[in-house]
């Protein structure tokens, strides 16, 4: 689904890339406060949002559509693909078999050979309402407390987070103790890191493959290298190598989950893909909605309360070409 991108959403996208906008006559930040104060009528007040909290609404969601689609694609552009769609469409993803054509010697004259099916498979993701409840006390509307803006940004990045880490959960939930050749676990080893690389690019059709981890699972690769003044001064300053036996190294960025102290990245794997190889499907099924859970008066304690919800799936291609190391100390 390829929708038209509104002023709000291209000046929403341009605060988000921090670049230095103004937007009549003001800040960008200040342009998306102004958009909401212009949704109540040119002042914000309590009573004109409650007149007008719909509109407000309205430019929440827009904000939060595209800054949403903006973060997941820089987050995760090294392993996820994103496919954004309307309510009810399934998007069904074709994997090519990369598999060769076992080639045989016949008679001349003849065709008697045996056939060998083209296996390209389909995939699909499903996906699922996920959302975050927020609140405010009464007091807070009608003394214009509420930072907008920093409240859409908030929105954004706890939905980037909790996407990442389904994306890593699903990842983990693909490993296959039982394919060594594609999935080693123990202590790292050279050797066996460059053998399922060699594995990886030969299925691939000779494509180059990359590692992927976390600065933490880069520096294990990294670390034990004979290095040169130029390597040493690299590791110290980035954290990695970024080629390794002529392989390329790609971060991960970590994070926490949410409430916790605890990374949602697996510190000790690493993943081997081919270049521009995205193992990972996201679904981002419709618009974001926000939905009025509570008003003032409706609850005892005179709290607003609204849930901010939007469709999502993530989904691992089991036929993918992609190797995981699991590195045991």
């Amino acid at each position: 689904m390829k929708t038209k991108i509104t002023d709000l959403q291209r000046l929403a996208l341009d605060v988000y890339n921090k670049k230095n906008v103004v937007f009549s006559n003001v800040s960008g930040e200040d342009a998306i406060r102004n958009a909401i104060t212009a949704a109540c009528g040119g002042e914000f007040n309590y009573k004109n949002f409650r007149e007008a909290k719909y509109k407000v609404f309205r430019v929440i969601e827009e904000v939060v559509d595209v800054t949403l689609g903006a973060v997941i694609t820089t987050e995760f552009d090294n392993l996820a693909d994103v496919a954004n769609v309307a309510i009810g469409e399934k998007p069904v993803f074709r994997v090519e078999d990369p598999s060769l054509f076992r080639v045989a010697r016949i008679a001349g004259g003849t065709n008697d050979l045996r056939r060998q099916k083209i296996l390209n498979s389909r995939f699909e993701v499903e996906t699922d309402w996920f959302g975050a409840k927020i609140y405010a006390e009464l007091e807070m509307f009608i003394a214009g407390r509420i930072d907008w803006t920093s409240l859409i940004n908030r929105l954004t990045l706890s939905f980037a987070n909790d996407l990442g880490a389904k994306i890593y959960e699903a990842i983990a939930k693909s490993y296959s103790p039982v394919n060594t050749t594609y999935c080693v676990t123990g202590t790292y080893n050279e050797d066996k890191l460059f053998e399922m690389i060699g594995h990886v690019e030969a299925k691939a059709g000779n494509r180059k493959a990359t590692i992927l981890g976390t600065k933490k699972a880069l520096r294990k690769v990294s670390k034990d290298l004979v290095m040169s003044e130029d390597m040493k001064n690299t590791l110290n300053t980035v954290g990695y190598i970024g080629t390794v036996g002529g392989t390329d190294l790609v971060l991960i960025p970590q994070a926490h989950k949410v409430g916790t102290d605890e990374f949602f990245v697996d510190d000790n794997m690493l993943l081997v893909v081919p270049q521009g190889e995205k193992i990972v499907k996201v679904v981002v099924e419709g618009e974001t909605q926000m939905i009025e859970v509570a008003d003032a008066g409706a609850r005892n304690d005179q709290q607003m309360e609204y849930l901010v919800q939007k469709k999502l799936g993530v989904g691992v291609m089991q036929s993918a070409i992609y190797g995981m190391y699991k590195i045991q100390s």
